[in-house]
C-alpha cells in the first residue's frame, strides 16, 4: 500500500481516537493520527488491521510509555 494509509484507516476507522474516544470533524481531523500497532510504519495492511487512530496527545503518550517501558527494563539503545 502507498503512503495515502492515513486516508485509508480514517475511511475504516473513522474520525475518533481509539484510545480517548475523541470525535474530530473535517476541521480538526489534523490532529487525527495513524498509529501503527507493531511499531512497523512499513506493515500497511489494506483491512487496517495493524492502525488505530489516535489523537495527537494519546499517539505521543504511546510512544512516550514505549520509550519509558525500555528505559526501565534497561533495553533503552545506548548511544
Amino acid at each position: 500500500m502507498n503512503g495515502n494509509y492515513r486516508e485509508q484507516s480514517i475511511k475504516i476507522h473513522g474520525l475518533i481516537c481509539a484510545k480517548c474516544a475523541r470525535e474530530f470533524n473535517y476541521k480538526n481531523r489534523q490532529l487525527l493520527t495513524v498509529h501503527h500497532k507493531d511499531g512497523n510504519p512499513k506493515n500497511n495492511p489494506a483491512d487496517g488491521s495493524n492502525w488505530e487512530n489516535l489523537c495527537v496527545y494519546c499517539h505521543e503518550d504511546e510512544h512516550s510509555r514505549g520509550m519509558l517501558g525500555d528505559y526501565l527494563s534497561g533495553e533503552e539503545k545506548r548511544s
